[in-house]
């Protein structure tokens, strides 16, 4: 291990909550709701990586074809016209929609080797994408790596518990000089 360099692997986020492309508008919007991520990975059963769902993704681009849907049954309950069968019928649609007609099938990945600084540079080049799947050659999901976690790298406590843990003594050997000056 090159003690010099801080790898994604060390600060990504291992316990994935993931999706599935078959999984429903509902499941997602729980998971938002219950996690409060700005995205989660797409799955298949082996764990490969098929895509990610952002807050983004939920709100534009493909899903923007039901949008109209939304807007109104939006409309139709403000202006007081909500019928009851037809808000069924367009909650229904809605509630037809996949992930997989919601997801990013190509999104920015990262392997565990990328070093910290690189990894920052994509987040700053990529104003909209968080986080970003940790990917193995096969596409195996091995984690997600937040904005957060990069931001969590900086508080002195957390970098210098996990650099101590990841074997970086070389590291550790220059801060400590650096803060005796």
């Amino acid at each position: 291990m090159n003690n010099e360099v801080v790898k994604v692997e060390y600060i990504m986020t291992k316990e994935i909550i993931a999706l599935h492309p078959d999984d429903g508008l509902d499941k997602a919007t729980e998971l938002f709701e219950k996690h409060n991520y700005d995205g989660f990975p797409v799955i298949n059963e082996e764990g490969g990586l098929l895509g990610i769902v952002t807050a983004y993704d939920m709100v534009s681009q493909s899903y923007a074809t039901h949008l109209p849907s939304l807007i109104n049954i939006l409309e139709d309950i403000y202006s007081k016209k909500a019928d009851g069968e037809i808000l069924k019928q367009q909650f229904d649609r809605v509630k037809t929609i996949k992930v997989r007609d919601m997801m990013n099938e190509d999104p920015l990945v990262v392997g565990p080797e990328v070093r910290v600084e690189d990894l920052a540079k994509e987040f700053i080049q990529h104003h909209r994408v968080n986080p970003i799947p940790v990917i193995d050659a096969n596409k195996k999901l091995l984690g997600v790596v937040s904005r957060f976690d990069i931001l969590r790298f900086f508080d002195k406590k957390y970098l210098y518990k996990m650099l101590e843990e990841s074997g970086h003594q070389g590291i550790l050997k220059r801060l400590e000089r650096f803060n005796e000056e």
